[in-house]
Formats: structure tokens, sequence, C-alpha cells
């Protein structure tokens, strides 16, 4: 199957997920520590209606979706990175999320992929306005946002099957 690359940057390639990517990627959706900020770990299964959802679907609907993140010189897959639609303050809109292997946190990887995605939605795809949505008590995510975004806002988003109200923190950045 042929892999479209949506981005590159410096150590990072950006393409379209493929179904041989799904047991990497469960690796990452199936560890507690990895979905920590998430209600709960992923089945195999819930892992592939995810990607069937907010890639597969979402690549021919939008024309965007959660992408593969891979090294660039090793072409080792790193994890995802991409654009989701999401419900925000403002209504349903742009996301950037982000989920990679713990080996690999910490070097700036999440980072350089959201920024890529930053500029490709706000650039290439017209985007007015592009977000990311994080636990206040998720401070590796929030330094990644803090340095892909411009400007944070505090909202409250209705999660898990009881719609229990939680407090976020949107970043966000804005065509100029």
């Amino acid at each position: 199957m042929a892999r479209d690359i949506i981005l590159h940057t410096n150590r990072l390639t950006l393409r379209e997920i493929t179904p041989a990517d799904l047991p990497f990627l469960h690796r990452i959706f199936s560890d507690a520590e990895c979905m920590r900020y998430y209600p709960g770990i992923k089945s195999f299964d819930e892992t592939a209606r995810w990607f069937q959802r907010l890639a597969f679907d979402s690549y021919g609907s939008h024309g965007f979706g959660l992408w593969a993140v891979t090294d660039r010189q090793s072409g080792a897959l790193l994890g995802d990175c991409g654009i989701t639609l999401q419900e925000t303050s403002a209504g349903l809109g742009p996301e950037i999320g982000y989920h990679l292997w713990r080996d690999h946190w910490g070097k700036g990887y999440a980072a350089e992929a959201a920024a890529a995605c930053r500029d490709h939605a706000l650039g290439t795809l017209g985007l007015a306005r592009i977000v990311s949505i994080v636990r206040p008590d998720n401070m590796r995510s929030q330094r990644v946002a803090e340095r892909v975004h411009r400007r944070r806002e505090t909202f409250f988003k209705a999660v898990g099957s009881d719609g229990c109200k939680v407090e976020f923190h949107l970043y966000i950045s804005e065509k100029a």
C-alpha cells in the first residue's frame, strides 16, 4: 500500500497511517503510562476504530487526520500526530493531537510534529484557527502546546458516558 507523505521536518516525516501501523500504535494506546490522561487504555479493536475514524475516514472526509510520525533517517514509527475535529469552546474545530511511544518522549519530536501540523493547517489547508486541547495536569503536553501555540484559554468539556464537565486548557493559533 502506498504511504502518502504529508509533511517533512528536520528529523521527522508525517505520512498517512496504514493498517500495518496499527500494532505499533496499539502499543501506545494499550499502555497505561501513555494513556494516563485519557479515560483508559484501549483494546486492539478500540484502537483500530479510533484510527478508522480519526485517520482513514478523516483523510477522505476532511483532507486531514492523524498521521504516522516516523524518524526521517531510519523510517522507524514513533507514534502519531495530526489534525482532527474536536469540540472546543468555539464549537467543532480542528485540533492538533499527538501520541508518541514513551521511549521518544522528551526529545522534542511532539513539538516538532505539532508545529509542522500547525503550519500545514494555517498555510496549506487555509484554516483560520487550530488548537490543542490539554488537561491541566498533563504538564508534558502543556510544554509541547506552549511551544506550538500563541495563547491559552481554559474551557470545560463533557467527557465520559456520564457527560461530566472537565476543565481543559485550549492552546490556540490563528492565521495572522
